[in-house]
This record gives C-alpha cells, sequence and structure tokens, in this order.
C-alpha cells in the first residue's frame, strides 16, 4: 500500500531534518502520490512523475519543495527512477513564484455614481464621509454623533479608536451636499438616542460588494484627492505628509503606497 511506503519515508525526513522541513517535503510526497495506487517504489514510473511535479507544483517554491523532497525520497528508496538533474532545471526557469495581476484601476466618477444612487442616507453618507475623510470602514462603524462637529462648511471627525491605537481629530475634504445633510441626519440620530451612526463594518463591507466597490478604494480615493488639493496651495513634499497626518500613518512608506503606488490608477 503506498502508505506503507510512506511511512518509513516520514521517519527518515524526521531521523534527518527539523520537524517543519519534514513535515513540509512529506506533505510534498502525499500531493505527489495522491491518487495513486502502488504496493512497491518500482511502480513509480519515471513518466508519471516528469508529467505530475509541474502539474501539481505550479510556483517556483513549490516545485523546489518537491525536488527536495523527491530527492530524498529517492535516498530512502535508491530503486526509484529519478528524474535528472537537467529535467529539474529546465522546469524550474518555466516556474514563477507570483502570478503578475493586472494594474487597479479605481474608477472616480463611476464609484461616487454608485455612492450617489444610494437610496438608503445611512449607508450613502457613510460611504460619501469615508470619501472626504479617508476613515476606514471600521472607523466609520465606530461613530457616534458627538465624534462630528460642523464649522463653516467644513466637518470634523473625532476618532476615537483608530487602527494601532492612533486616533485623532480630521478636518475632512469640503462636500457642501454632505455638510447640510449629514448635519441633519446626526441630530436625528441624536434625537432617537442612537448609539451609532452607521451600520457594522461588517454591513458596510457587504453593502460595498453587492455594488461592486471596495470599502478601503474610498480611503484610496481620499489619499489622492487630497493630496491634489493640498499640492495647489503648498509644496508636494509638505501636502505628502499632510495626508500621512490625516491618515494616521506612523511611516510615509505606508502612505507612499497609497499616493505613488504604479499599480494604482483613478480615472
Amino acid at each position: 500500500m503506498k502508505y506503507d511506503i510512506l511511512e518509513p519515508y516520514k521517519e527518515f525526513l524526521y531521523d534527518q531534518l527539523t520537524a517543519n522541513t519534514a513535515r513540509k517535503y512529506y506533505s510534498c510526497m502525499v500531493k505527489l502520490l495522491q491518487g495513486v495506487e502502488i504496493n512497491r517504489v518500482e511502480e513509480l514510473s519515471l513518466e508519471y512523475l516528469q508529467k505530475e511535479l509541474p502539474q501539481r507544483f505550479r510556483t517556483k517554491n513549490e516545485f523546489s519543495a518537491a525536488k527536495n523532497a523527491l530527492r530524498l525520497f529517492g535516498e530512502c528508496y535508491p530503486q526509484l527512477q529519478m528524474p535528472a538533474k537537467e529535467y529539474f532545471k529546465e522546469e524550474s526557469l518555466k516556474k514563477r513564484n507570483y502570478t503578475k495581476k493586472p494594474g487597479k484601476v479605481i474608477h472616480l466618477k463611476t464609484t461616487m455614481r454608485k455612492i450617489n444612487q444610494i437610496e438608503n442616507p445611512k449607508l450613502k453618507y457613510a460611504y460619501r464621509l469615508a470619501v472626504i475623510s479617508g476613515l476606514r470602514v471600521s472607523e466609520l462603524a465606530d461613530l457616534r454623533p458627538s465624534d462630528l462637529a460642523f464649522t463653516e462648511g467644513r466637518i470634523t471627525v473625532t476618532v476615537r479608536n483608530g487602527k494601532g491605537g492612533h486616533g485623532g481629530e480630521i478636518t475632512c475634504r469640503q462636500d457642501p451636499y454632505l455638510y447640510d445633510r449629514l448635519q441633519d441626519y446626526v441630530s436625528r440620530v441624536q434625537a432617537t438616542q442612537g448609539e451609532k451612526l452607521f451600520y457594522s463594518e461588517a454591513t458596510m463591507r457587504k453593502e460595498a460588494g453587492r455594488l461592486g466597490m471596495e470599502c478601503h478604494d474610498l480611503r484610496r480615493i481620499y489619499a489622492i484627492l487630497s493630496r491634489r488639493e493640498l499640492k495647489a496651495v503648498m509644496p508636494a513634499a509638505q501636502a505628502d505628509r499632510e495626508v500621512q497626518r490625516s491618515m494616521r500613518h506612523v511611516r510615509f512608506s505606508t502612505t507612499k503606497r497609497y499616493l505613488y503606488n504604479r499599480k494604482l490608477r483613478m480615472d
């Protein structure tokens, strides 16, 4: 039986290697032999190995681990017909460790149109606030009426429980439409003694997905539009730092991924 062959190999691995490495190589051989019924190692043909190895181990790292697992299997069972070194070299050159994905494009006009067409104000106002504040969806879900202030056309948001404990006060980008309507909405929530302004994080993510959006894209939109507006009144480097501060990033390298990611384009 197949496992009568694999068990001695397992012991062979654990005698020579660390537990993690032994476990990894053993898993490789189990995967390689999955669906195969053999009673003796000699029944494992060279043709089978050369066909199944590249198909069952897709990435370069997976293929390399399988090669090492098979090499040790051959040491445990010298009668095994091993593929030649040239075979492994040739197949390895065909492998890569990731699948290249197309750059992410955020369609600003389409996204805003989807948000504006939402009839439920509790959802619409949350998404529009994300676009002008850069709040994460978890922070939106945590907002209470007392966390918002309205002064001379500007909305100020107090984040109490930000990611990593980084809260603070955020002066939002201008949005006259939201300024008037959100102010009335907050008053209504206060009148009913409601604790939270918006839906839970899970609900907002689910509804965004239903509309073909990602909640975090709204934070990306904020970062890019905020920098554009700031660059009109201050040097680019200073604008970058202001965006970092408003997004509450400890390191600018994090903010940079939002602002200078070549794979992220906003039409």
